[in-house]
């Protein structure tokens, strides 16, 4: 028999009236305001069943804050919803979930030192003849509920373990236990592999088919044609534009931002120089969960900034990170400025002159406790331009005051801890970092992964002027029109093997994705 559980879920059409509106939630001149700050203007938006409602600006637009109203989290200061036959705003998270609201947030609410299932199922426990938790019911429940879903979770696993990734999992099974009326994702796959992300993306068209209306926040602009039936995009707190989501991209990039694509990225470097980096047949050491990189050979001239383009786990990442001696390396050669250099650590990369920036800056590149300007001098100080020297206080302000022009980042903010800023400002830093050294080869690895389209330009203009500086870059991403707009040439790799080149000339999304698999 069917658990109470999969019936929530099940395949389905919704019972459908005719001429009946298909309208959940309308909301009505929301607004937002603290002090004198308004962070949410005057919203009008209608959220339909079994449609995907697109969010889309960048941070600080105000889709945190009007998500939060929604949830029950934050209650407004104008306007209101309509819903379910009632006007009015809700005072609780409470009173959002009664009326069949429920939302995944970037911010997850998980006990880490619950189990999978224990989290799943709080606040509707299972409970057994004496009123205690009924552990195996509670597993069961959570197992089917898993299953279902198409997620690879361990019910029996503690949170705390978990990775970033299978946290989210667990929040969104926590959300779909009871089939909500609209469910709220926020940046849902900012965490996710690329398996777990097509599990995702399958289960929000499901739930679409059943009827379910979703609002779907993201910065990943291949994600909203996929999912996505309209996007509202906003801007500075206020509401720009509802569009269909077949729009493209520049258009989107227009009303997000107010700028065209073509203010977007720099110019590029027109005169190359020679070879400064050589990978020839590169294999790496085999781990588990990685593909084998066998025989990978590309190289990059000076003033050259070539692309590595893929799925998440084709092998990208760990290519960056072999270059910087992070992976050990079974054959082949690095050559930099025609010297061969199989690097065994990142201080001989360094002092060899290159640099690498990891994608994940906050677990690998930075100090999040510590102020910005320790961060971008700290390194400076044990391998770049003042090195083995006595640090003294006007050496550093104009140390700082050169990395911070070169990367558009504020001074006056340098005194303040890493983790005050936002992703775009955090990446400023790491950018720096690579400036106090005496490099000539940079490896990119997801430079502006959780940076809004907002603040890339100056990640962009800063990769540009390196490039027309003599520098060559490698640059790892996974978004396309990024490349596109940067690079000379592109290489996609796929299952640890470098498949295809392209000239900045024959740049096609169609014939690049098509060598992804």
């Amino acid at each position: 028999m069917q658990s109470a559980v999969l019936e929530n879920i099940q395949d389905k059409a919704p019972e459908q009236h005719e001429g009946k509106s298909r309208v959940v939630l309308a909301i009505k001149g929301l607004t937002k305001i603290y002090g004198n700050h308004v962070a949410l203007d005057n919203i009008h938006m209608d959220i339909e069943l079994g449609k995907v409602h697109v969010l889309f600006g960048e941070n600080g637009a105000g889709k945190s804050t009007f998500i939060s109203m929604l949830a029950g989290a934050n209650l407004p200061s104008k306007g209101e919803l309509e819903i379910g036959g009632h006007q009015g705003v809700f005072h609780s998270v409470a009173e959002s979930r009664a009326e069949g609201i429920r939302a995944v947030f970037q911010e997850f609410s998980l006990i880490p030192q619950l189990t999978v299932a224990e989290n799943i199922v709080l606040g509707e426990e299972p409970l057994d003849s004496i009123g205690l938790l009924a552990r195996q019911a509670a597993v069961e429940s959570a197992k089917e509920l898993i299953n279902t879903l198409g997620f690879d979770l361990d019910p029996y696993a503690y949170v705390a373990t978990l990775p970033r990734g299978k946290q989210q999992m667990v929040e969104i099974c926590k959300a779909l236990r009871k089939k909500p009326k609209i469910l709220i994702l926020d940046e849902p796959t900012a965490s996710l592999s690329e398996h777990d992300a097509r599990s995702l993306f399958d289960l929000v068209l499901k739930l679409k088919k059943q009827g379910t209306a979703i609002i779907y926040i993201t910065h990943r602009m291949h994600e909203i044609p996929l999912l996505g039936d309209v996007v509202t995009v906003l801007r500075d707190g206020k509401q720009i534009a509802t569009v269909p989501a077949t729009t493209s991209e520049p258009e989107l990039i227009k009303l997000m931002t107010g700028r065209t694509l073509d203010a977007i990225y720099p110019s590029l470097n027109p005169e190359l120089g020679k070879t400064r980096l050589k990978i020839s047949n590169l294999s790496l050491a085999h781990e588990l969960g990685v593909p084998n990189i066998e025989n990978v050979s590309f190289d990059v001239k000076a003033g050259e900034i070539v692309g590595i383009a893929g799925l998440v786990g084709c092998g990208k990442s760990e290519l960056g990170q072999a270059c910087f001696g992070l992976k050990k390396i079974t054959g082949g050669e690095i050559v930099l400025d025609a010297h061969k250099t199989n690097f065994r650590h990142p201080a001989d990369a360094i002092e060899a002159g290159l640099w690498y920036s990891p994608a994940d800056r906050k677990q690998e590149g930075l100090v999040m406790c510590r102020p910005a300007k320790e961060n971008m001098s700290l390194s400076g100080l044990i391998w770049g331009k003042i090195a083995g020297k006595v640090l003294r206080p006007q050496q550093e302000i104009n140390l700082l005051k050169d990395l911070s022009d070169k990367v558009e980042f504020a001074k006056e903010r340098l005194g303040e801890p890493i983790s005050n800023f936002s992703g775009g400002n955090q990446q400023k830093v790491m950018l720096a970092k690579g400036l106090a050294q005496d490099i000539s080869v940079f490896v990119f690895d997801e430079p502006t992964v959780g940076v809004d389209m907002g603040a890339r330009p100056s990640i962009y203009r800063y990769l540009a002027d390196l490039s027309k500086e003599g520098a060559a870059i490698l640059l790892i991403s996974s978004d396309l029109p990024e490349l596109f707009g940067l690079c000379h040439r592109i290489l996609v790799m796929n299952n640890g093997a470098i498949t295809a080149e392209f000239q900045r000339d024959e740049f096609d999304e169609h014939r690049i994705l098509e060598n992804f698999f």
